[in-house]
């Protein structure tokens, strides 16, 4: 059950709180400052009412308190006044809301209800974000190439203001990464950071997504949605991929770009935003501008600082750097035995052309370890064949036929197993020994392979 702390000294509005809370939140009722302060130092509450004139300490006074004490915690301001000062003061100290006396019932339910909902999806995007810093900490942003160093100096410089950033790149050279070390190096990294995919949301869905909706705004909307730039707040809002977003959104993202606000769909209330943008494309587009195909007006918004992120075939010394980066990562999360190359595993990887960039490498590597992870050292001939001597000439190879190639082998791998484990009524271990592998690596195939249990008819 949510707890609500309720801090006003008016006995008459702590009741009506109790009759309209009391049964679906765990109450905790206050009539000042200090009690209130030691309610928390005790335990956590999942939101606070607190009432704008109390004796001894104001809500106000309080308010900068809790802020600094308990910034995760959304705080509901209440007055008797329908006074406009204290309300402008108390929004800009950090509350998430502001209800006059006496209540409207139905409107402090939506209110209470949208502040832990909004809660809810700050702290789930905080969530996302440390899963993130786990898999890519800022270690991982290795190369000691000049034209890499001088994308992380851009990128440093850029975290110290507030401009937007285009960050141009081929596809898998580590874009977001470098996005996300902006926002980690910026005074808003305490804030959230939400990416928007823009090739992987249908143009039908992009305005809800960026704005939200309200209930009822369409059919099957069905509650109160917050978009990504409720989401972001005060943080940084990426949109990776920018350039897959059709003429009709840029319209309405140029819009927020230069009013700083937006509506939900289905809504009538005028929200602003204070994201910090950052964008990431893999395409030329100024190109797209003269095609007609992105909007010049947008592309000169977003374009204010640009950062070059170099291919990986044009900084190849730190493909060593990179590879035992990865070698390292996947060797603990395979409790694979690989501790290194042999020599002529690394110079095969350094002579390659990486038309995939860093994305390609972290796969070849960690493909290898599952395959390979029971060898000491990792031997050239047990590369993928694109690495072997004999290998076709890389020019001659599109990358058409190397993603078919790839299809290819994932689906006789995925019959293989599948095979294995009907032959042995699902049992897991005995598939491994089977294959000549483990049970722990098996499991990971089939989660990447996309293999449940128990195994449909095919």
């Amino acid at each position: 059950m949510k707890r609500l702390l309720i801090v006003d000294d008016d006995l008459g509005a702590r009741e009506s709180l109790r009759m309209i809370f009391g049964k679906e939140f765990s109450l905790k009722l206050t009539t000042n400052a200090r009690e209130a302060l030691g309610v928390l130092a005790s335990q956590s509450v999942d939101l606070i009412l607190l009432d704008v004139q109390m004796p001894d300490q104001d809500g106000i006074s309080l308010l900068k308190e809790l802020t600094a004490l308990h910034p995760e915690t959304p705080v509901i301001m209440i007055s008797g006044s329908s006074n406009a000062r204290p309300i402008v003061e108390s929004m800009k100290l950090g509350a998430v809301d502001f209800v006059t006396k006496p209540f409207d019932v139905k409107e402090l339910r939506h209110l209470v209800q949208r502040a832990l909902e909004h809660q809810r999806l700050r702290q789930r995007v905080r969530a996302m974000e440390s899963d993130m810093q786990r898999m890519f900490p800022e270690e991982g942003l290795i190369g000691k190439s000049p034209v890499f160093q001088m994308a992380l100096q851009n990128a440093r410089r850029a975290a110290q203001t507030d401009a937007t950033v285009m960050i141009h790149g081929e596809s898998g050279t580590g874009k977001e990464m470098i996005a996300r070390q902006i926002h980690t190096w910026s005074e808003r990294a305490h804030e959230p950071f939400v990416a928007v995919h823009c090739a992987s949301i249908p143009e039908s869905l992009m305005e809800s997504e960026l704005f939200g909706h309200e209930k009822g705004a369409f059919t099957n909307a069905d509650r109160q949605k917050l978009g990504r730039f409720d989401l972001a707040g005060s943080g940084t809002l990426f949109f990776d991929e920018v350039g897959e977003m059709s003429l009709n959104t840029q319209v309405k993202l140029l819009r927020v770009l230069q009013e700083r606000e937006y509506m939900r769909l289905g809504g009538n209330r005028v929200l602003h935003s204070n994201a910090r943008i950052l964008a990431a494309t893999n395409r030329d587009l100024l190109r797209q501008v003269r095609k007609g195909a992105f909007r010049e007006d947008l592309y000169y918004r977003l374009n204010v600082v640009p950062i070059e992120v170099p291919p990986l075939r044009k900084r190849l010394d730190d493909v060593v750097l990179l590879a035992t980066h990865f070698l390292e990562q996947f060797r603990s999360n395979l409790n694979a035995h690989t501790k290194e190359f042999e020599p002529a595993a690394l110079q095969a990887l350094q002579d390659y052309e990486w038309p995939g960039n860093i994305r390609e490498l972290r796969n070849v590597i960690e493909r290898s370890l599952v395959l390979h992870g029971h060898q000491a050292t990792l031997p050239r001939h047990l590369l993928p064949i694109e690495f072997q001597e004999d290998a076709p000439d890389e020019t001659l190879t599109t990358q058409v036929l190397k993603e078919n190639l790839s299809a290819s082998v994932d689906q006789v791998e995925r019959e293989l197993l599948i095979e294995a484990l009907r032959s042995c009524n699902g049992v897991q271990t005995r598939a491994a020994k089977k294959l000549g592998t483990t049970r722990r690596i098996l499991k990971y195939k089939m989660d990447k392979l996309n293999i449940t249990l128990p195994l449909d008819e095919e």
